[in-house]
């Protein structure tokens, strides 16, 4: 054995510096290849090791980079998330190949961890498989479009007291919209109403988005760079925390989901979808847990939420710097707009379109991921890759939209179907099989609110002390996933004395015919709402 070692060019100890130099080496070429966009996928802007292109791009307004990237490298290009390969689809013929026509490879939200720990394990919208279908098969059975329609005298009636409140406190315009689209999402999901902003559920509603949004945002690290899980709990406080937040929205859910058991009992429920749910599971249903239920019904709480506020307060934005728009928009019948007026008022259906491109409530859609191969020109895009739709570079694309900027209803004259997927020119509500169960309610929501605040109200850009327009930021957005402007000052006054009058006649026999001392429904409204209106 000496003789070995005599032979030997170099010692034991010297053959393990080679072999830890050599591990290492290999290590470090490793660590440094993570973030390097893979050359089988479409080009991109170039990477950084370790981080790809996140130090690239605003945390909380990422759409703008991507929008400069398309501009650079072409409506699909790759970016990297780490070591996390997202292909970006920034143009609107290529959505449509890539999440329309290819809608059944392209159907699969990407694994989330983090989001599932923020709801306590069962988050439907980010899930794939039998748990995703059993929800959007009640999602739809409630908001498909026939079924939707029992919830508009909901929405007729909440647009009718958001009018009275415009009258008493106009310069509340921000929070009375935030009521309006929580007593509807609320009526609808739990058969209770909102009756004012001050409503402690309204901020409960609210806050548990935004916390949704600003914890998911800070811990996407997470979901990144799965390693880190390996982590002791301590070294991760942001998981701390998504816990505390999957408790509280747990405890919210449920007092919601088991009021609605209560007035089942008690024979005062309306119809609701939390109604609906449990009529189900007690008929053998079991789709669905309970909890789970709840989790599905307080999805379209949320939806009715915060994209119809978004869309609304960029249309108030829109009238007071866009004046010649409303005076258009105002033109025409002398009575209080109803549902059914809805092909006799195109420029409404226009302008409504208009403010969802104009500012984008969801500037990038959900991401997916490739459930299969999905072919892109000379690229095929492998299983597991990430998608994502960059909707604000479509919606504000000066080829399709000249001077993008400025807000122009005429720009969908002949094209109001442009929401619709055989046609599909805006992606408010998603695209392909993923899109929001929930399209038919909100738009409705939207013509409602549209059509008869520009009935009842002048609204323009508030004064100063000296006289001069306050100034609307329409960059002064609140972050998250969903865009929405940040509260501004407005001057809104009714249009006549007389349409005033009207709007607290209508009111007081709303009052007097179809609600309680409580102002909660007394009559169920799919047997005596058209009969008593």
């Amino acid at each position: 054995m000496a003789t070995i070692r005599r032979a030997l060019p170099f010692s034991t100890a010297t053959l393990g510096c080679v072999v830890l130099i050599a591990a290492l080496s290999y290590l470090l070429y490793r660590l440094l290849g993570i973030g390097r966009r893979p050359a089988v996928l479409p080009p991109g802007p170039p990477t950084q090791a370790i981080w790809g292109n996140l130090r690239q791009c605003d945390s909380f307004f990422p759409h703008h980079q991507y929008t400069e990237w398309a501009s650079k490298y072409g409506p699909v290009y790759t970016m990297m998330q780490g070591g996390q390969p997202q292909v970006i689809v920034s143009g609107l013929a290529e959505a449509r190949e890539i999440f329309v026509k290819q809608g059944a490879r392209t159907q699969s939200r990407p694994p989330s961890r983090f989001k599932l720990l923020m709801r306590g394990g069962y988050f439907p919208s980010v899930m794939n498989g039998l748990k995703w279908q059993h929800a959007r098969r009640m999602w739809h059975a409630v908001l498909n479009s026939s079924a939707s329609s029992k919830y508009l005298p909901y929405q007729e009636l909440e647009s009718e007291q958001l009018l009275l409140d415009m009258l008493n406190k106009p310069h509340c315009w921000y929070d009375h919209l935030e009521r309006y689209t929580n007593s509807v999402g609320m009526t609808m999901v739990n058969g209770y109403r909102i009756t004012s902003s001050d409503d402690p559920i309204v901020k409960e509603t609210i806050e548990d988005l935004y916390e949704l949004s600003r914890v998911g945002v800070r811990g996407n690290v997470l979901d990144l760079w799965p390693v880190l899980w390996k982590l002791p709990i301590y070294l991760l406080p942001i998981c701390r925390e998504a816990r505390e937040l999957a408790e509280k929205h747990k405890r919210f859910i449920w007092r919601n989901y088991t009021a609605v058991k209560e007035s089942v009992k008690q024979g005062t429920t309306l119809p609701s979808f939390n109604r609906t749910i449990q009529e189900r599971l007690q008929s053998g249903w079991r789709g669905v847990s309970e909890i789970e239920g709840a989790e599905i019904g307080q999805h379209l709480l949320s939806g009715a939420t915060d994209t119809t506020v978004s869309v609304l307060t960029t249309f108030v934005a829109a009238i007071c710097l866009f004046p010649g728009v409303q005076r258009k928009a105002q033109e025409g019948s002398e009575r209080l707009p109803q549902y059914e007026d809805t092909a006799s008022l195109p420029y409404i259906q226009q302008l409504i379109l208009e403010a969802q491109r104009w500012i984008t409530s969801v500037p990038l859609c959900l991401p997916r991921v490739a459930n299969g191969t999905v072919r892109w020109g000379n690229y095929e895009i492998s299983e597991g890759t990430g998608l994502i739709i960059n909707a604000h570079a479509i919606h504000s694309d000066p080829g399709m939209y000249p001077e993008p900027h400025i807000f122009q209803p005429e720009r969908w004259e002949g094209k109001l179907d442009a929401t619709r997927p055989d046609n599909q020119l805006l992606f408010t509500f998603g695209a392909g099989r993923r899109h929001c169960p929930g399209q038919h309610l909100a738009e409705r929501s939207l013509f409602m609110v549209v059509s008869r605040w520009l009935w009842a109200l002048d609204t323009s850009q508030a004064k100063d002390k000296d006289g001069n327009d306050i100034p609307i930021n329409t960059k002064d957005l609140r972050p998250g996933v969903i865009n929405r402007l940040k509260p501004f000052q407005a001057d809104i006054k009714p249009r006549s004395p007389e349409r005033a009058t009207l709007i607290r006649q209508v009111w007081r026999e709303n009052c007097e015919y179809l609600l309680d001392q409580k102002h909660q429904w007394k009559l169920n409204p799919d047997i005596n709402y058209k009969r008593v209106k």
